[in-house]
């Protein structure tokens, strides 16, 4: 994101011109919003399986989040503190985090989509909380619950995973850019020092995302609507030995978009004492009631990671006056 329009790297994020790129600069678009808006509330079988089976590149939303991240923070060092910064960092922090909750929520069914959600649990981790033997006694109960929820929303499951790329041999060149891993976040979106990367439009661009606030009730319908789809297809799997299969993939994708429902309508801020902080407290208790369910352990704790990381985004936003959860969840890890 730099200002000769580099920040085109957020091509699947950005609604941009339609003349080759050399138009202006579309309106930011919401990334869980893209990757689900195509299925309605009352989908196929056959519309589920697809989505299940879309396979979205989770190495690239990996390096929007921590592209966006790393702008955030550096955007109140370069540019006078206006409202429109502000609302600016706080457009940034929603698409940010919105791209983490994809990576977590998202199924591991190769690799690389493995790689994703290792190298972006490395590097959204709890920095005090390394595990290390004389830093674990300094634990407190809070920090030690939210270092094993992100630990499991980012679990790659029962893959086995190669090992990383091999050390150079006697002979080798190149050591200077020679890859640690298969996909270093820290190689591929470096944090640059100095100003900020974004020009006073490009703000106005980013705070104006603000403005595409979703109806969180409508976000907390869709995953009623979907898990009861999700429960009822495991259901009809269990008594259908020739279509199970189908069946149990459609309900996997029935349940990843409400799981990314329940993301969307945790990130976005709420004011206190209004419908949508309404909306979230019953989010609250329905994500509870999933905790004995079959739902996969990665999608219920990225959730419950989500709603945490979602509270700095509500502080930003209007300290005091948006609503910050901090929900009595039924443990899991």
């Amino acid at each position: 994101m730099t200002k000769d329009n580099q920040d085109r790297g957020l091509a699947p994020l950005a609604s941009d011109g339609q003349d080759g790129g050399g138009g202006p600069l579309g309106q930011i678009r919401d990334p869980l919003a893209a990757i689900t808006d195509a299925i309605g509330d009352d989908p196929s079988l056959g519309e589920l399986v697809a989505f299940r089976d879309s396979r979205p590149d989770l190495a690239l939303f990996a390096r929007e989040a921590k592209r966006c991240e790393d702008e955030a923070d550096r955007l109140p060092y370069s540019l006078d503190q206006t409202n429109e910064v502000r609302l600016g960092r706080i457009g940034l922090r929603i698409v940010a985090l919105s791209c983490t909750a994809m990576v977590a929520i998202w199924p591991v069914d190769t690799v690389a989509e493995s790689d994703a959600k290792r190298t972006l649990a490395h590097e959204t981790r709890l920095r005090s909380g390394e595990t290390d033997y004389g830093m674990a006694a300094m634990l407190s109960v809070e920090d030690a619950a939210r270092i094993r929820l992100h630990r499991a929303a980012f679990a790659v499951g029962e893959l086995i995973v190669p090992p990383a790329p091999p050390p150079p041999s006697a002979d080798d060149r190149g050591l200077a850019r020679w890859p640690l891993s298969r996909l270093d976040l820290v190689y591929t979106v470096p944090l640059a020092g100095g100003d900020a990367s974004l020009d006073g439009g490009q703000v106005a661009r980013w705070a104006a995302f603000t403005d595409a606030y979703p109806t969180i009730s409508d976000c907390v319908d869709r995953f009623a609507r979907m898990i009861a789809i999700a429960d009822r297809l495991d259901v009809l799997a269990e008594g259908r030995t020739e279509d199970a299969p189908e069946l149990r993939r459609g309900a996997e994708g029935a349940r990843i978009l409400a799981y990314l429902a329940t993301a969307r309508a945790a990130i976005w801020p709420a004011m206190r004492y209004s419908a949508d902080a309404q909306a979230k407290l019953r989010l609250v208790e329905l994500v509870n009631e999933r905790a004995c369910r079959r739902d996969p352990l990665h999608q219920q704790a990225a959730i419950r990671h989500i709603v945490s990381e979602a509270n700095w985004i509500a502080k930003a936003f209007r300290l005091g006056a948006t609503l910050e959860l901090e929900p009595d969840w039924i443990p899991i890890v």
